[in-house]
Order: C-alpha cells, then structure tokens, then sequence
C-alpha cells in the first residue's frame, strides 16, 4: 500500500534543480508513484503558504540565502508535522555562497564545504560520480544495492541524526555521511549531499538504483522516523506503562500511541494506522495554536513607516544583547515584531530600500568630502609681485568696470524684434558680400583678359 504525499519544489532560492526543467523525470517518476508535484516561486518562504503541503523540497539553492523569518516559517512547518528535504551540491554553503547550515543546526545536520572523490568506485569515468554502496536500514533504503553520488559534498552529523548512506573507505574524504534523516517536533527532515542525484543531466536519475532511492525517499519522508534505539524503545515503554496504571488508555498521548505502533512493525496496515495517527495530531497541534495565520494584506505607508519605527528601536534592543550569528537575530526580531502586532515580512523590503537608499547617501557625501579634500591639498601657483604700473592698471580696470551700465532686463516681444531684426542685417551683410564677391571676380577676370591683351600686343611688335 502506497503514501501519497503532496510535494512542494521551492524555486523562490535561485535553486538550480526546477521540477518542471532539468528534473523533468523525477517529476514524471513520482507522479507515477500517486505523488502530487507542486512548485512554489512566490518569494519569499511563508508558513500559510506551504502548510498544506506534505514535503517541501529544496534543489541545491544558489546564491541565496534565507530570512530569518523564512528559517522561522520551516522550523514551525517541520513542528507541525511537514518534511522537509534538502539537496545540496560539492562545495556546500561556502561554495554555493548560501545558508543552509543556519536552519540545518536546528537540527543538528551540517554540509560541508567539500567535494567527494571516489578513485575505485566511480561511474561514467568520473571521480566525482562516486559508487556509494554502504547503506543503513532504514525503509529509504530498501532494496538499494548500489547508488550513485554527481558532485556530491558531505555531512556533518550529531547524535539524534539517523544515516543513511556513507562512501567507501576509498573515497576522498574516506568514508564520509552523504545522507541523512532526523525528526523536529512531529515532522521530519532529510538531507543528501548531492542534487544531481536525480537529475535528467549527466543521467542521475537512470544511474544504478538512484531511482529507486528517489521513490524510497519520497514515500517515507512524510512519516515519522522508523528507527528507535532498544534502550529508547525500553524507556518509552515502561512511560507508557505507568502512564496506563493512573490514566486510562485513552487519555495516553498521541505521539506514544505512533511510537508504540511503530516499534511492533512495518506492515502495511501498521503504516496506515500511524499515518492516521500522524495527521490527527497534526491537526490537533494546529488547532491549538494561540498565533493567527498570516494574512497577505499590504500595509498603508503610514502603518510601514510606523512599523520601520517600532522595529529598528527592536534592533537597538537586540543590539545590547550583543547577538552575532545573524540566523538567531533575524529570528528574534522576527517573534519581537509579531508580539508588536508587526509582519516583518511585510516591512522587510522597505527596510532594505531604505538601507540602501542610506548607504548611497553616504558613499556620496564620502566622495564630495574626498573630493573637496583633494582640491584643497593642492597649492596655489606662487606669482610675482607686481610694479606699481600693473598695479594702477587694475585698479583702472575696477574703476572702468563699475562704470559700466547694467545690462537691462528685456521682455519676450522685445527680444524676439531684436532677434528678428539681427537675421534681417545677417541676410544684408550675406548679400552684400555676395555682391562684393561677384564684383570682384568679375573685375580679376577683367584684368585678366587686359594683360593677355597686352602680353599679344607686345609679341607683334
């Protein structure tokens, strides 16, 4: 029996993997599967926006990073119930230039900024197409015997975090994580060093038994983790145990009912019933919820001018708390402003213009500083002193200066008779020197004709 999920493809990251482009059979192949393929490039991440869905899906952003706000809405969708699912590529956030690691410490997940090279196991003779063929068990992993790993960076994984799959002892680094799962509240999140894992380029998806770990994933990420310690499994027990002896069954939460499900089997109708478990409790988390959804209503100018107001005296607050990772400010300014009635979302990108509209400012007033500075430190031209004649002259000058009359003002009518009588005696004057010119060639070809004349006569004679 089959879980179909509702899948949500982020586009709004400047992701290189796009469902409906480069990752067309993947889109095709879960389709087949039951799965609904949704994608989302409404920028930026909302909550109200992607709740409905099952898995949010990240394809190697690039070149982007997410708003404190944004790390805010995916850690209270993956609280709720949601998965999330993220793909990543060789060189991690430093390579990628993004920030992925500020939401994956939530859970305890980092990429590194690294590249896996495997110079035994490799396929399309390319080491960097690594041949991963150690696996932990895991429903993701099931019949999977060999996967392959295209430009592929590693994991850096804690306690709590459930791998997946690990390269060969050959590979450079030496047997590293490449994928991995872990819980957050009621939901789930998985991680994969490597996006063109399944993708149509350089056949990711048709490589080995890649495709049948894209179905794996996609079926299971939505459920809860299936893989419980036996002292996990022990306590939780024995809490359940006690909880029955004062209580009666029914009053026994949710959450222990799933786990208890979960650790007699994975049959199907075990799957069935956890899924109905999961999303009643899903239902009943959002049901009491004393926050308000979000509601994409556009602010007055005088409600943003307020709200800009209110939220840079939260940053000056913030400031002498003396916060220095920017994930953990944004995400306190962000819950500082709802308490204040403020959708921070809303007046980001005012804030940002106005930001920047500041920094032009005073890159400007620097430059008219510089330049005044730059004038200034050059020094005058030294000039010989002057005689007493030059000296009489100029003041001659001033004198004859002051004399003169004042240029007075003229009106429209005026200056346009003015203006038309000078192109009149401009007119005038080209006459005249056309007529002096045809004058005078005619009196040079006269003279000219006289001295032939002469020059005749005197050969006569």
């Amino acid at each position: 029996m089959g879980v179909y999920m509702r899948i949500l493809f982020d586009e709004t990251q400047k992701e290189r993997g796009k469902i409906h482009d480069n990752f067309q059979k993947l889109s095709e192949l879960l389709e087949k599967e039951g799965h609904e393929i949704s994608r989302y490039d409404s920028y930026p991440i909302k909550y109200t926006n992607i709740t409905e869905y099952d898995i949010l899906v990240l394809l190697c952003p690039d070149s982007s990073k997410l708003y404190g706000h944004e790390v805010k809405a995916l850690l209270r969708f993956v609280d709720e119930g949601g998965a999330i699912a993220i793909f990543a590529n060789a060189g991690g956030d430093k390579g990628l230039n993004t920030n992925l690691n500020t939401l994956l410490k939530h859970f305890k997940i980092a990429t590194v900024s690294n590249q896996i090279f495997d110079y035994e196991n490799y396929e399309l003779e390319l080491e960097s197409n690594a041949v991963v063929s150690k696996f932990y068990q895991h429903p993701i992993t099931d019949g999977l015997k060999e996967i392959v790993l295209v430009s592929s960076c590693s994991l850096q994984l804690e306690e709590g975090d459930t791998e997946l799959a690990r390269t060969s002892s050959s590979s450079d680094p030496p047997s590293s994580a490449v994928a991995a799962i872990t819980s957050y509240g009621l939901g789930t999140i998985f991680v994969c060093g490597s996006y063109l894992i399944f993708s149509d380029k350089k056949a990711g998806l048709d490589l080995r038994d890649n495709a049948t770990f894209a179905k794996n994933i996609f079926a299971h990420i939505g459920t809860p983790p299936m893989s419980l310690g036996e002292e996990t499994i022990e306590e939780e027990l024995v809490e359940e145990s006690t909880e029955v002896e004062k209580e009666p069954y029914e009053a026994v939460s949710k959450i222990e009912m799933v786990k208890e499900a979960l650790n007699k089997g994975e049959t199907d109708h075990v799957k069935t019933e956890v899924i109905k478990a999961m999303q009643t409790l899903r239902a009943e988390v959002k049901s009491t919820r004393t926050e308000t959804k979000e509601v994409d209503q556009k602010m007055s100018k005088t409600d943003i001018y307020e709200a800009i107001a209110i939220i840079q005296e939260l940053e000056k607050e913030i400031d002498e708390l003396k916060i220095e990772d920017q994930g953990y400010r944004d995400i306190l300014l962000t819950d500082m402003a709802r308490r204040e009635g403020i959708d921070y979302s809303q007046v980001l990108p005012y804030m940002e213009k106005m930001k920047e509209k500041s920094q032009r400012d005073k890159q400007k007033k620097e430059d008219r500083k510089r330049s005044k500075a730059d004038i200034s430190s050059i020094p005058e031209p030294r000039t010989p002193e002057m005689d007493q004649f030059e000296k009489d002259l100029m003041i001659f000058d001033q004198r004859l200066e002051s004399l003169k009359p004042e240029p007075k003002a003229v009106d429209s009518t005026t200056q346009s008779q003015m203006m038309g009588d000078l192109i009149q005696s401009i007119r005038e004057l080209k006459n005249s020197v056309d007529v002096l010119s045809a004058n005078l060639i005619h009196l040079m070809s006269e003279i000219v004709l006289e001295l032939k004349e002469q020059k005749g006569k005197r050969k006569i004679f």
